[in-house]
């Protein structure tokens, strides 16, 4: 007995060795600090893993998919028997970050690790903001344990400029590569994302996905299928249907190269008209399976939760520790949209169509939940004087960004990423049609708290 009972302790000494023998490196990120005086810094955080603590890494750790620290060219830092995925994308940040999760799903299509960039300045945010990675905003541990993927960022693959950087759109490496354009037919030239680029420090060329993978193949239109565009670029044995014979659209542009696709990295220019074929800008449906399978499981890290809490409470004026009570969000885009006004919806409507909703929301969530709202928070990009006055005359609440010195304290992308967060936070949500920010918005509040969402149509 005494020989069985060792044997049996050796043995379960070497499984115990086994199971424990990779370390987890803690991750290691840049976001930043927060606390109730609405002060932000820089300031360097670990994830709660002590950095002696050994762990068993899970299959879907990012850093099993990289052969070790960021190189200055990411080509180095690829694995050979490992297939990826990656993309850039324009605009305002809301759609910058539709690109960006509709990339991540179509990696999950197609068996590739996303490498996501970083988001960049385009409309509305100015190019001397600089770049902010998406794991600052973003908990990326959640989420690639609730699907179970490795997901990397670019800035795991490649030594670049930090979202602290004076410069972040000189990388010292500028590396070739041929990527695909989703770009409509009538178009020769690829989505423009300037600052992506020269922050990655890569010189894509690019061609033009096949007709077929298109929403209406032989029309002008910009929406792609994720199913068609998966057997294009799937690793192995892909669909090779007009494949042989199509063209270079347009050549890189600073070493003029004419690379075709990259067989390893697929890379695209934008995928923002991503749709399953059922419709378009599909974000806007129940059904959404970007939204349902990815979107959705993106929480906010949860210091950003807790500095928008702190705007909510003075906002509100409440206490420091007091809890916050139901409220309904409102997002009243005006703005841009008022010098669109032969776009439908695009015009400024009043602010009684907004009190209305308000109103709806209210009744709605009294006859689900039970709940008596008596808080209301409104955001807009409105400048006109009298605007606020209507607001103040309803008793709605507000961030007072000026007073609260959020630019010069946070910077420029920490503006609308407070307000988003706060919008999160809401039992109700009212937004305006046609707006991406707000139907995110939206979304984020009928799956994350239950509660219920309006667009509002401005005529």
């Amino acid at each position: 007995m005494f020989l069985l009972l060792c044997m049996l302790i050796v043995i379960g000494s070497t499984l115990s060795l086994f199971s424990l023998s990779t370390t987890a490196a803690p991750r290691r990120d840049w976001i930043p600090s927060v606390n109730f005086g609405g002060a932000c810094q820089k300031q360097e955080v670990l994830d709660d893993v002590a950095p002696t603590e050994v762990l068993q890494v899970e299959p879907w750790d990012s850093s099993r998919y990289v052969l070790g620290s960021p190189t200055a060219k990411y080509r180095d830092n690829l694995r050979n028997d490992t297939n990826y995925i990656t993309s850039w994308a324009n605009a305002g940040f809301t759609n910058q970050f539709i690109s960006l999760v509709n990339m991540i799903y179509l990696g999950m299509l197609t068996d590739r690790v996303p490498i996501v960039p970083p988001f960049a300045p385009d409309h509305h945010i100015t190019r001397e903001a600089g770049i902010i990675t998406f794991g600052e905003i973003f908990n990326l541990t959640h989420l690639r344990a609730t699907l179970r993927i490795p997901i990397l960022e670019w800035r795991d693959v490649k030594d670049l400029p930090s979202s602290s950087a004076l410069q972040p759109y000189d990388a010292v490496e500028v590396e070739d590569i041929g990527c695909w354009s989703t770009r409509q037919e009538s178009s020769n030239s690829a989505t423009p994302a300037e600052t992506h680029i020269r922050h990655l420090g890569i010189d894509p060329s690019y061609t033009r996905t096949p007709g077929y993978t298109r929403m209406t193949p032989g029309r002008d239109d910009s929406h792609v299928i994720f199913s068609k565009l998966a057997a294009v670029v799937y690793p192995k044995r892909p669909y090779r249907r007009e494949m042989e014979n199509l063209p270079l659209m347009v050549e890189s542009r600073y070493h003029q190269h004419r690379l075709p696709p990259d067989p390893q990295l697929t890379c695209f220019d934008i995928l923002y008209y991503g749709t399953s074929g059922a419709e378009v800008f599909e974000w806007r449906f129940g059904f959404s399976p970007v939204w349902n399978m990815v979107g959705k499981h993106l929480l906010f890290n949860q210091r950003l939760v807790e500095r928008s809490r702190g705007y909510l409470r003075r906002a509100f004026s409440l206490g420091e520790h007091e809890s916050i009570p139901p409220f309904i969000a409102i997002h009243i885009r005006q703005g841009d949209f008022g010098l669109q006004c032969n776009l439908p919806g695009h015009c400024l409507g009043s602010v009684d169509l907004f009190v209305d909703a308000v109103k709806r929301q209210e009744k709605q969530l009294l006859a689900s939940k039970g709940m008596v709202v008596g808080r209301w928070l409104v955001s807009s990009d409105s400048t006109d004087p009298k605007f606020w006055d209507e607001v103040n005359a309803l008793g709605w609440s507000y961030f007072d960004h000026e007073a609260e010195q959020t630019l010069e304290k946070c910077g420029e992308w920490q503006t609308p990423l407070v307000d988003m967060v706060a919008h999160s936070l809401a039992a109700g949500f009212v937004g305006t049609e046609d707006s991406t920010f707000s139907l995110v918005g939206g979304r984020r509040v009928e799956d994350w708290n239950n509660g219920s969402y309006e667009l509002v149509t401005q005529h």
